[in-house]
């Protein structure tokens, strides 16, 4: 049986007849791509989606409550009727990752206790003591929701420009589950404290 030739290019020399630098052949390919990535990935990030049209507000929701606040006035209303409250909090779930991968849901925790250590996530993260309290916290799902009722399709931090950490009041009909320990927001509307 006879043998393939086979053919082995070395990619790493440079063309004879070039009077280029070696080191540019090496480096051509990744600013090639390097240029290609960022002129279609540029967009102008302080143009709002419709998202954050629909439910950004710069109004400070000024009758937000904590989450321990809200479940205690969900439990003493009607188990079965959501009900319309304001909530302040954190996006933070611990170890977690507070964000739904498939859709616009995320996490909110109490805010720290600005009274024990300095109020920081840090600070929560490194004292037993507050990561205990914040693990056995009650938590909020903020749920943001199309006009057909749906939960919309992309991530809240690329629709509303969210990260974990930050603080934001969520204003919205609210349920408790009492098994999960859990407040679910259909969101209406949204300020950020920054």
């Amino acid at each position: 049986m006879k043998s393939i030739p086979r053919f082995h290019r070395n990619l790493s020399s440079v063309p004879k007849h070039s009077t280029t630098a070696p080191w540019v052949w090496r480096v051509a390919p990744a600013i090639t791509l390097a240029v290609c990535v960022m002129l279609t990935g540029c967009n102008d990030s302080s143009t709002p989606t419709a998202v954050q049209s629909d439910f950004l507000t710069d109004n400070a929701l000024t009758d937000a409550m904590s989450i321990e606040e809200a479940v205690e006035k969900l439990q003493d209303a009607d188990a079965t009727a959501p009900l319309s409250l304001a909530i302040e909090g954190i996006i933070y779930a611990g170890e977690h990752d507070p964000f739904q991968s498939d859709s616009a849901a995320f996490l909110i925790s109490e805010l720290p206790d600005p009274s024990h250590g300095d109020g920081s996530l840090e600070h929560v993260d490194n004292c037993p003591f507050c990561k205990r309290r914040a693990e056995s916290a009650t938590k909020a799902l903020v749920e943001l929701r199309g006009d057909d009722g749906e939960l919309i399709g992309h991530t809240a931090q690329k629709e509303l420009g969210v990260s974990k950490g930050d603080r934001l009041s969520v204003e919205g009909e609210c349920t408790f589950n009492p098994e999960m320990n859990l407040i679910t927001i259909a969101a209406k509307r949204i300020h950020l404290d920054r």
